[in-house]
């Protein structure tokens, strides 16, 4: 005769504290709509599972052949294993201390991920799909990959690596797009700094891939167990302040580039916190690769003018002469360049909203339409940002 287990009636069954179960084949599992079942020891389902409440583990659980298998928690002190094939879960919780390693071939999640507390094992290859919603919120994280469906609203993946955990947040992905995210320690010989960065973190990377085209989107890192004290590829770059960032791999210059962003809640050395792009990155099949760096920032406006440009040389950023401003709005601007015998040879004048200053700048061209000869000229300044007023007036150098 074939067993049947049922369980509708009760909220909460416990059924061992600690001893192994086996059910056998012959035997079937039902735990009826709103019941909690408690398994305290290893536990192996080789019959069938019908689970319409909630299955909380504390030990490992092995659904053998079983692949619809409902809400799971695991709530264990120690590291626990996931054993089966295939399984399609509702809510996956895992509150526990330790490890919870799949020894699965998938866990396809279509209700809610949650990593409150513990670590999910998932280094091998997409171990997990949630086509549902995943928490941003908890200390714990899934060690590996994870892979996600886009709704149409940001997209939260619960990483971490090393005891630390590591978040990333996708926001503007259309909808149905299949994104995966793995996180790692980075191999430190790859992670080579642009000009713009003191150093990269070695202790956290995460690589970014879409399943289909491209898309473009934004991104929100909650790091932690980041040291940006101590660089293995660090550089002298001196600045008044300083500030994590995030940071794009480029196959063109194989260099990281940072990403303008917002910092929020960091600690004092800058090991936790959360930076928010403001800017959106493109993402491909191929993979995105992002790292955390730390960058100088500007903390005050800067004012700068050079004593001396070359319209004709092989440098672009020195073939025409121009201010440089940095650290505020500027909503006016006026600059005029004059000869030596006091003819104005390039004017501008803008004051309609924010001003972009890097548009204007004297390429050495007279009014005439003729190159202006080498020698001395002069010039005056007046830019107007946040209610302070910058005035200078001087000399430049045009060199042929």
């Amino acid at each position: 005769m074939r067993s049947l287990l049922t369980l509708t009636l009760v909220t909460l069954a416990i059924w061992s504290n600690a001893q192994s179960i086996t059910l056998g084949e012959s035997t079937s599992v039902y735990i009826g709509d709103g019941t909690v079942f408690f398994f305290g020891g290893n536990t192996a389902f080789n019959g069938t599972v019908s689970n319409q409440g909630t299955i909380v583990s504390y030990s490992d659980m092995d659904f053998v052949l079983n692949t619809d298998i409902g809400n799971i928690k695991f709530t264990g002190r120690n590291d626990q294993n996931l054993n089966g094939d295939t399984l399609d879960v509702g809510d996956f919780i895992v509150d526990k201390q330790g490890k919870l390693t799949l020894l699965t071939d998938r866990v396809l999640v279509s209700g809610a991920l949650e990593t409150v507390n513990g670590v999910i094992d998932a280094e091998d290859e997409d171990d997990i799909l949630v086509t549902g919603s995943s928490q941003g919120s908890g200390q714990g994280y899934v060690e590996g990959k994870l892979v996600g469906l886009s709704q149409g609203g940001p997209v939260t993946f619960p990483m971490g690596v090393n005891n630390a955990p590591n978040y990333v947040t996708i926001s503007d992905l259309p909808v149905n797009t299949v994104l995966s995210v793995e996180c790692k320690i980075p191999d430190q010989s790859t992670l080579y700094p642009n000009e713009d960065m003191v150093g990269i973190s070695d202790e956290v990377e995460w690589i970014l891939k879409v399943n289909g085209d491209s898309v473009n989107a934004q991104v929100s890192v909650n790091f932690s167990g980041v040291d940006l004290e101590n660089f293995s590829n660090g550089q002298n770059i001196r600045s008044r302040a300083y500030e994590p960032a995030i940071v794009v791999f480029s196959k063109t210059d194989t260099l990281f580039h940072p990403l303008s962003g917002t910092v929020s809640n960091t600690d004092a050395t800058f090991s936790s916190g959360v930076i928010t792009s403001d800017e959106s990155i493109w993402i491909t099949n191929e993979g995105r690769r992002m790292a955390i760096a730390l960058i100088p920032i500007i903390v005050e406006p800067t004012f700068y003018i050079p004593n001396a440009f070359a319209p004709n040389g092989t440098i672009t950023d020195n073939r025409s002469f121009r201010p440089y401003f940095a650290g505020a709005e500027i909503s006016s601007f006026s600059f005029a360049v004059y000869d030596s015998f006091n003819q104005e040879v390039y004017s501008v004048s803008q004051s309609a909203g924010a001003v972009d200053i890097t548009q204007f700048g004297w390429n050495g061209i007279l009014p005439s339409g003729q190159e202006a000869p080498e020698g001395v000229y002069y010039y005056n300044v007046r830019i107007l940002a946040e209610s302070e007023e910058y005035t200078q007036t001087g000399s430049v150098l045009l060199l042929k």
